[in-house]
């Protein structure tokens, strides 16, 4: 009995090990991800900013 309580136990911690490390992979994915969407967003704005500035002084 000791030796299927073995195996089992053993089986458990390698599926937790699996799911803790594509937690993991993927929790750092998106905070990478995240971080780069805030990047093009604010580049966009600043793009937006001049385009409406040189516009507007276009249209005086």
């Amino acid at each position: 009995m000791t030796m299927l309580q073995t195996v089992l136990t053993t089986a458990l911690l390698v599926m937790w090990l699996c799911f803790s490390i594509t937690f993991l992979v993927s929790a750092i994915q998106s905070f990478i991800f995240d971080r780069r969407r805030e990047k093009r967003e604010q580049e966009k704005e600043q793009r937006d900013l001049e385009y409406h500035e040189e516009r507007m002084k276009n249209l005086k």
